[in-house]
């Protein structure tokens, strides 16, 4: 790696390509000819050339926790060249997409994040209509986030969901599909740790969530309240003439009694996406060469055992669909190599009486010591979201190994949605296109 001081001369003579510029007030340059990629470590973005191979961790002790031999390694110019292909585990009505962030590993070791997403397609009445569900934060209530929870449960692919913030009537998450359950409760955990910065407008927040939806779909609002039914007035009036389900939560132990008993009458309001398809469906990984762990999930039940890890996502619906994204470790190995990400998922089949079933999937990948290659071989739409969950504090250890604030990679997340803009543009890429434009929406409505 090149490092200056910050000099003229020497800024004259080294700077042939874009210099960063750490945390540490460190200006890296990249020296003439130079390859290799751009590495997020302690100190910022920092530039590592292809000679600067990182020395292997060797794990002597197992209750020693999991260090990354390098930071999180993205293109030198920050752009992204390619998307993922889907690996498929699928059987009569619950398909499970895989997509990993790599297929070359680090022959030093590291980790790989994978996407998965799980849509249980619903035959002819099993599932009902979609619907817009609004969902108003009116306060700062210690039941928030379990309300929102029980809410987004219920909804399945067909349904969508904006979340509106009373003070200030802001869109703290605006409207996009429901199947983004973690991202949009991590946005909604954001905005709850915030004290609120401006009056509370119910009124304007009710016109604000019907603004972002359709008169074409069935619509309701749900309202999570400190105050409870005393606010009642102020949110019929942003109503206006709309006729639609509204109702109300105590969204403290206060405001509305027991916990349970709320969120009991949070599901009898908002109606179930489907009958229930799939008990207990879980995700094991694990490697070739082994071991693979699981760090750590978006949403579910991460699971750590000797040689892998799981992912237990509970139970689906007809017509449910969820996106959730996992870290899994990397072991070091030779270069040239091949290294197996193995998925097996097991689920009861409630049209079977439960029966135990199972599926199996692979996931091939090469070790390389090339971090250029390594760099250029990253897959855009999946670190792109993935980014996006870590800047609304989930998933931030993969970006910055547990060593800074969430909050320092909102510009991180920004430029990854952007790379992923114009690889879709160049790509021709409708559904990596729709998914930039998701992102960058989210990434505006956070503050």
């Amino acid at each position: 790696m090149s490092r200056a001081v910050l000099a003229i001369p020497l800024v004259l003579a080294c700077a042939c390509a874009k210099p960063y510029l750490a945390s540490d007030g460190t200006l890296v340059f990249q020296e003439r000819g130079a390859r290799g990629a751009s590495v997020m470590t302690a100190n910022g973005l920092e530039f590592h050339d292809v000679t600067d191979v990182p020395e292997r961790v060797v794990t002597r002790d197992p209750y020693e926790p999991w260090r990354a031999p390098v930071g999180f390694i993205v293109p030198a110019n920050g752009r992204f060249t390619r998307t993922s292909t889907p690996t498929l585990l699928a059987t009569r009505r619950l398909v499970i997409s895989l997509r990993p962030s790599d297929t070359r590993v680090p022959s030093w070791g590291g980790e790989m994040l994978v996407r998965v997403d799980v849509t249980a397609p619903a035959a002819a009445g099993t599932a009902r209509w979609g619907e817009d569900v609004a969902i108003l934060l009116d306060g700062r209530g210690e039941d928030t986030r379990a309300l929102c929870e029980a809410t987004l449960a219920q909804l399945g692919a067909r349904d969508r969901v904006v979340v509106v913030d009373t003070a200030g009537a802001r869109v703290v998450v605006p409207v996009m599909p429901a199947s983004h359950r973690s991202l949009i409760l991590a946005a909604v955990e954001r905005r709850l740790a915030q004290p609120p910065r401006a009056p509370v407008d119910r009124a304007g927040a009710v016109r604000a969530a019907l603004r972002a939806t359709t008169r074409a779909t069935y619509r309701r609002v749900v309202v999570l309240s400190d105050a409870g039914e005393s606010g009642r007035e102020e949110v019929q009036r942003g109503l206006g003439d709309e006729l639609m389900p509204l109702a109300i939560f105590g969204a403290s132990t206060a405001s509305g009694g027991d916990l349970d008993v709320r969120v009991r009458a949070v599901q009898e309001f908002v109606p179930p996406a489907g009958r229930p398809a799939f008990h207990d469906v879980v995700l094991a990984f694990d490697g070739t060469p082994a071991p693979s762990h699981v760090l750590e999930a978006s949403g579910g039940d991460a699971r750590w055992d000797i040689e892998g890890g799981e992912l237990a996502l509970g139970d689906v619906r007809a017509g449910d669909e969820r996106a959730e994204v996992v870290r899994v470790t990397v072991p070091a190995w030779t270069p040239g190599e091949a290294y197996t990400l193995h998925v097996t998922a097991r689920f009861g089949d409630l049209s079977r009486g439960g029966e135990a079933r199972a599926m199996t999937a692979d996931m091939p990948c090469t070790y390389d010591d090339d971090i250029e290659r390594l760099a250029a071989s990253r897959h855009g739409d999946v670190i792109a979201y993935a980014s996006a969950l870590a800047t609304l504090a989930r998933l931030d250890a993969a970006f910055t190994g547990g060593r800074r604030s969430a909050g320092d990679l909102r510009p991180v997340a920004r430029m990854h949605a952007r790379s992923l803009a114009l690889l879709a543009r160049d790509m021709h890429d409708l559904a990596a296109a729709d998914q930039a434009a998701l992102l960058e929406a989210l990434l505006d409505a956070i503050h």
